[in-house]
């Protein structure tokens, strides 16, 4: 081999390193995307809070989901499902939690640490409030329920509306 063809090889070599390490790099922003492990309860930090805007004639209520942990990846997909309502530790009766009808085909959110996610619950505003105010709501994540479910605070004094409130997708 002459010596201008050894150092094209040379180059070639050296250049293509350098382009091999810059896609190992972006590597790293790839392995940002949504995450294929399913959220678990042990993931997962819930709150709940009224939601201070909301479509006219409808009441929301926001569930934030958190990072339990800094090293939190975990995906969710859909609404959460299994939703009940408990006052004191007895089940309410006669309401139904029903899930948005787009839920089903809702895009996974990637759950991990400075990247929360939300879904609401949502009643009509004039329906009549339940005689009996919960203390606290129980469901399985919209990803399955991975044995244990999920049990957040209702918010203080906040009226449950109805016999029946739709649930929202969770969106990022």
């Amino acid at each position: 081999m002459d010596i201008r063809v050894k150092r094209t090889a040379a180059v070639v070599t050296v250049g293509g390193v350098v382009v091999a390490g810059g896609l190992l790099a972006a590597g790293g922003i790839a392995g940002a995307m949504p995450s294929d492990k399913l959220c678990g309860a042990s993931d997962v930090r819930v709150t709940m809070t009224a939601d201070p805007e909301h479509a006219a004639g409808h009441e929301a209520y926001v569930l934030t989901y958190t990072a339990a942990s800094p090293t939190t990846n975990c995906k969710l997909q859909g609404a959460p499902t299994a939703m009940g309502f408990v006052a004191d530790g007895q089940l309410i009766k006669d309401v139904t939690a029903v899930p948005e009808a787009t839920a089903a085909n809702a895009a996974p959110v990637n759950l991990r640490d400075g990247h929360p996610a939300v879904s609401r619950i949502v009643q009509r505003s004039a329906e009549a409030p339940n005689p009996v105010t919960p203390t606290t709501v129980t469901f399985d994540l919209p990803t399955g329920p991975g044995g244990v479910p999920v049990v957040v605070d209702w918010p203080a004094g906040a009226p449950l509306k109805g016999g029946t409130v739709q649930v929202t997708a969770v969106s990022g």
